[in-house]
């Protein structure tokens, strides 16, 4: 997926304003939630996205929904990670 079709998914599902983010490289953070629902897409770098279910690697291109009270937590490889992401 490419930013602009992103942003019309992002639109179509009643997200927010679509903010880019930076995480450093080696991030490993705890499990938690949010009280809200994150649609994320990757730019560049690797995620390793953990939930209590499955683990899943994104590298760019590939995208994410994590609907609110999901137990999950974020790790970045050995690079920055890039990110779009928006909320709801």
């Amino acid at each position: 997926m490419n930013e602009s079709e992103f942003r019309k998914l992002a639109e179509e599902k009643g997200y927010g304003e679509v903010e880019q983010g930076d995480v450093a490289p080696g991030y490993d953070e705890e499990m938690h939630t949010h009280d809200y629902s994150v649609l994320s897409l990757i730019l560049g770098g690797e995620f390793v996205l953990t939930t209590q279910n499955e683990t899943t690697v994104l590298k760019a291109g590939d995208w994410c929904e994590i609907p609110a009270h999901t137990v999950h937590k974020e790790q970045t490889g050995s690079e920055t990670g890039t990110y779009l992401a928006a909320k709801k």
